[in-house]
């Protein structure tokens, strides 16, 4: 059986699809394009510091998040690391919007990915974040990893029981103040 790889496209997979999501009607989950860096720009304006800090575990100033050396960078999928973004449609006079943005990361584990999320704050509401963190355990699957995992801070209450909900099991690292969470896929 040959290694998960984060490249292309499996096939069991659709990548640009329409959802709709309660509160939010209906929204597009696609990869994440090199051209969505002004879009980024945007979703990275729309976030609180504490939702930066929850993801990140330190505070990052916006320019910081928003440098054009990182966003190049992040705006792409590469065999390392797979992102995709929820959006709102464009409808006139409103463009389109990043909401929400999930991404897998390999690990030095074969078999194991982790995820990260991010949502803006004004978007964000368990359903979203359902439909996001679903849509990566169905990618992570598809492309032939065996686990799933995440760190999450211990006060990151949405969160943790979101993955208790979707059936990943929680670990207490008690000396870093994090929540391991893990999914057999």
């Amino acid at each position: 059986m040959p290694l998960p790889d984060l490249g292309g496209h499996p096939k069991r997979v659709t990548f640009n699809s329409i959802v709709t999501v309660k509160g939010h009607g209906e929204l597009k989950i696609r990869p994440i394009q090199r051209d969505d860096e002004e879009e980024m720009i945007e979703f990275h304006g729309r976030i609180s510091e504490e939702s930066i800090y929850m993801r990140y575990f330190e505070y990052l100033k916006l320019d910081q998040r928003t440098a054009h050396e990182r966003l190049v960078r992040i705006c792409i999928n590469t065999s390392e690391s797979y992102a995709i973004v929820v959006e709102q449609p464009a409808a006139l006079p409103r463009p389109a919007a990043i909401l929400a943005v999930g991404r897998l990361t390999k690990t030095s584990k074969p078999y194991v990915v982790t995820f990260d999320t991010l949502m803006t704050d004004q978007e964000s509401t368990p359903q979203l974040g359902k439909v996001l963190l679903k849509r990566l355990i169905k990618l992570a699957h598809a492309f032939g990893f065996q686990v799933l995992t995440g760190e999450l801070l211990v006060a990151d209450h949405d969160t943790l029981k979101l993955c208790r909900a979707l059936g990943f099991s929680l670990q207490t690292l008690l000396e870093d103040g994090l929540v391991r969470v893990t999914l057999d896929l």
